[in-house]
C-alpha cells in the first residue's frame, strides 16, 4: 500500500513563502527592470509586468506516482503565494527526457541577444 500524500510542514511553508516574497523583492528593486518598465512608459505605453514562477517540488526519498502527489490543502497554499507546483516536470527531470527545441532563424537569435537573453544556437 502506498504512503499518504506528501505534506509541507510549517517550517517548509515558511520556506517557501520567503522564497516568493525574494522573487518578488528582487524584481520589484530591479534597477534595470525598473529602468526597461520607464521607457516603455516613456513611449507612450501603459505596461503591466506579470511573471509566473514554476517551481519543481518532489521528496527526495523517491516518492514517485501517487505517493509524491501534494495535498489538495497544501496545493491550494502554493497557489495562495502564486507558485504553480509542476510535479510532471520534475519527474521529466529525474528520467533526463531530452527537451524539445524551438527552430529560431538568424534573425530570432539576433533579437534574443540584443536582449540580452542565451542560446544556445551560436551564430
Amino acid at each position: 500500500m502506498g504512503e499518504s500524500p506528501l505534506q509541507l510542514d510549517d517550517h517548509l511553508k515558511n520556506l517557501l513563502r520567503e522564497l516568493g516574497h525574494a522573487i518578488n523583492d528582487t524584481v520589484s528593486e530591479s534597477d534595470r527592470i525598473t529602468g526597461a518598465i520607464a521607457g516603455v512608459r516613456a513611449h507612450g505605453y501603459d505596461i503591466v509586468l506579470k511573471l509566473d514562477a514554476t517551481i519543481g517540488l518532489a521528496k527526495r526519498d523517491g516518492a514517485t506516482g501517487e505517493d509524491a502527489k501534494l495535498t489538495t490543502q497544501d496545493r491550494r497554499f502554493l497557489e495562495s503565494l502564486r507558485i504553480q507546483v509542476d510535479q510532471e516536470s520534475m519527474a521529466e527531470e529525474a528520467e533526463k527526457k531530452p527537451v524539445a527545441r524551438l527552430a529560431m532563424t538568424p534573425q530570432d537569435v539576433r533579437f534574443l541577444k540584443s536582449l540580452r537573453i542565451a542560446t544556445d544556437d551560436a551564430e
